[in-house]
């Protein structure tokens, strides 16, 4: 710990009180105590540029040290100056007297005054006082650092008739170095240092990252004289064994605790930010609070009062920052989402809405509606604009606030557009308010349209498969289709989705939970050709368990018409598609690869600069698009590594297959219809192309003019004949 009095010449210099400074200064010279405190001090004043107005004061110090016969301290004094640049012809005879005379009796002295060129008449000072107080840091059992790759490593000899030291290194790997090499190659370590620590005791070094996190802040910054930026702390972990998903976890949580610590200044974002080691304690609730008034953008200032929130701050810490909040929210010229953010933030963390939020949402509530419903009214737009789905959940309690008697209605007319997060708990709502027919009523439109709203489709079938809508339910197979075919359609859109990803976990969960899934008990009573059918409409990919569960009820039940079938030359794991369809996705590839890629890449540097990337708004989205883009562009890459050309494939006759026009009768409606069944790609080519993956087309494969083809599709069952059956024209 430093003295009172070592501390206010610190922050004497850190204020530029230079008169109170040289005052003090004279203090320690008179008491003739210890030079510690200035030796830190001058440290300072060298950041600052300011050594020049101190070199008399240096002299007068070292003067009087070496009456004393405090050679070693005077020889550093003097030293700390002229390592700075300053002074260095004026002080260097000085320097040379008292080094010579507090080392001139070492046996060491000769070689390496020699080495670093330490002498009277050296004119470059500097240099040669720093080479000399390197060598100084070399001794058998001191530990040094090579920063060329071999790390940490221990002096185990000194040998001065070569000279030269041996160095066992943390790897075991032992060498042995000429001084004049050593002082140009090492960095002597103190024992604090992290990477001293860490060749004593990892398991020391392990325990403080863990439990004294601001301990070994603090050990990296004292090492940057007092200032470092994020860069360099991951640099310093780095050299310890700290890096990828163990350096990020560590930041995160250190980086909290720096921010509402009275010793730390943390600015900028957790990957491009800096931090300071404080000279004195400051009062952390109004140094964050300058901090925070400073943002120029609510995106920032949210996404650091979140962040900060997180850490469960002390109650001043925390009503500051609300109130910091609060106050610039109203005024800010952030999108509306932002705004709808910051106020959700305040009504969660005080447990009142916010007055502006209601304001802002009847206003909302208030502005027409489009005549497409697809398009979600203005109220329920800024509830889909929220992230999280915690902040979507309480849009229920929102909307009831600020709706009052009349939610139920507006809860009804728009539930399709309800975000994923709000599906659930408004359905329960709808529910405990005894709507059960009017939610029996979504629930089978959804069924027949169920991509329309995946998550309130899901979380109406819970209740109604649970039977508690009183309403006459589609066929169990036909249920069964609808859920699958959401179930596939999610699957594939999974990667890089997040929202898709959570609601295919939903759907697999429904279908299979429980110790007789769903799934089963729907497909109890199928015969063989719907069964088929169905393992057909999921051949694009399920969740691998939903997936085995359907092939172990299609074997049980159709054991026949699954052995019995030769296989196709479309049914493995190839895409087939024509020359134009490979054309059309290799371009598609292309453009993503080469064009969308590099935009995304651009929208990342321009995001970053916006803020704390932790919870930067379009920092999140850019990332979250580069995850879509990338594992899009990876999807692509593997699909066009299976692609076949039907031009190439030799087609059954009179059978409707990929690359042929199909002629079939509806039995039920007496209609006639017409497609063309080709690839996934090539729906341009003709107005009715239907893909041979679609369950329409699924369907009808395989079968031969006179035969019924029985599909069972979301919009309900179709009993269709194959009339006629022939190639359709592709240009070879």
């Amino acid at each position: 710990m430093k003295t009172t009095q070592a501390m206010s010449l610190i922050q004497l210099v850190a204020q530029e009180d230079w008169q109170e400074f040289d005052d003090t200064w004279s203090e320690i010279m008179l008491s003739e105590g210890p030079i510690e405190d200035v030796l830190a001090a001058l440290r300072v004043v060298a950041e600052k540029k300011r050594m020049p107005r101190c070199i008399a004061q240096v002299k007068q110090h070292a003067e009087i040290l070496a009456k004393a016969d405090r050679h070693e301290e005077a020889a550093r004094l003097l030293g700390q100056a002229v390592s700075t640049g300053s002074g260095a012809g004026e002080l260097a005879g000085a320097l040379y007297e008292a080094a010579q005379k507090a080392w001139g009796e070492k046996a060491y002295w000769e070689k390496y005054s020699e080495i670093s060129g330490l002498r009277a008449d050296n004119s470059d000072a500097r240099r040669s006082w720093i080479a000399f107080e390197r060598l100084l840091g070399f001794d058998v059992d001191k530990l040094v650092f090579h920063p060329g790759g071999w790390g940490a490593g221990k002096i185990t000899s000194l040998d001065m008739n070569v000279p030269e030291m041996g160095v066992v290194f943390q790897s075991g790997r032992k060498d042995r170095f000429p001084m004049q090499a050593a002082v140009e190659i090492f960095e002597p370590l103190p024992e604090e240092d992290l990477r001293a620590v860490h060749f004593r005791d990892p398991e020391n070094l392990k325990r403080m990252l863990k439990e004294e996190p601001l301990v070994a802040l603090r050990a990296i910054l004292s090492r940057h004289n007092g200032r470092v930026s994020t860069v360099g702390i991951k640099n310093a972990l780095m050299q310890v064994g700290i890096e990828g998903g163990s350096w990020s976890a560590w930041w995160r949580k250190t980086r909290k605790l720096a921010e509402n610590s009275e010793w730390f200044r943390v600015t900028g974002t957790p990957s491009k930010g800096d931090v300071m080691l404080l000279r004195s304690a400051t009062d952390p609730v109004e140094d964050l609070r300058r901090q925070l008034m400073n943002y120029t953008t609510l995106t920032e200032l949210f996404a650091r009062i979140k962040n900060q929130l997180a850490s469960k701050p002390e109650e001043p810490l925390r009503e500051m920052m609300l109130d910091v909040l609060e106050q610039k929210t109203p005024e800010a010229s952030d999108p509306g989402p932002v705004r709808l953010a910051s106020w959700m933030l305040l009504r969660e963390a005080r447990g009142v809405t916010p007055e502006p939020l209601v304001i802002a949402l009847r206003n909302a509530n208030a502005e027409e509606s489009g005549t497409d419903l697809s398009t979600p009214p203005a109220m329920w737009a800024l509830f889909q604009s929220l992230t999280g789905t915690r902040e979507q959940e309480r849009c229920v309690s929102l909307l009831q606030e600020v709706m009052g008697e009349g939610w139920v209605d507006e809860a009804l007319k728009h539930l399709h557009h309800a975000p994923a997060g709000m599906a659930r708990p408004l359905v329960d709502a709808l529910l405990a308010a005894g709507k059960k027919a009017e939610l029996g009523a979504a629930y089978l439109e959804l069924l027949s349209r169920p991509l329309r709203a995946p998550d309130v489709l899901i979380a109406l079938a819970k209740h109604g498969e649970a039977k508690k809508y009183k309403v006459a339910l589609p066929s169990d197979l036909a249920r069964a289709q609808s859920y699958l075919s959401l179930a596939t359609n999610l699957h594939v859109n999974r990667k890089g989705d997040a929202a898709s990803a959570r609601s295919a976990t939903k759907i697999s969960e429904l279908l299979l939970k429980g110790k007789e899934p769903l799934i089963r008990r729907l497909l109890a009573d199928a015969d063989a050709e719907a069964l088929l059918s169905v393992q057909r409409s999921i051949q694009r990919g399920v969740d691998e368990e939903l997936d085995a569960v359907v092939t172990d009820i299609v074997v049980r039940q159709a054991p026949g018409g699954v052995r019995g079938k030769e296989a196709q030359f479309w049914e493995n794991d190839r895409i087939w598609t024509t020359k134009h369809g490979l054309e059309k996705r290799s371009a598609e590839f292309k453009e993503l690869r080469e064009v969308k890629i590099p935009a995304n890449q651009d929208a990342i540097g321009r995001a970053a600069s916006m803020g704390d990337l932790s919870e930067n708004a379009e920092w999140e989205a850019a990332i979250e698009e580069q995850r879509t883009l990338t594992s899009r562009a990876m999807e692509m890459q593997t699909e066009l590594s299976k692609v076949e050309l039907i031009e190439n494939a030799i087609l059954p006759e009179d059978m409707a297959c990929p690359g042929t026009v199909v002629r079939y009768k509806d039995k039920v409606k007496n209609r006639e219809s017409e497609i063309v069944i080709l690839g996934p790609w090539d729906t341009d080519l003709a107005d009715n192309v239907v893909s041979y993956r679609a369950p329409l087309a699924a369907g009808l494969l395989g079968k031969h003019p006179g035969e019924m083809a029985k599909i069972t599709l979301p919009s309900g069952t179709l009993e269709l004949e194959v009339l006629s059956t022939k190639l359709f024209e592709l240009d070879h």
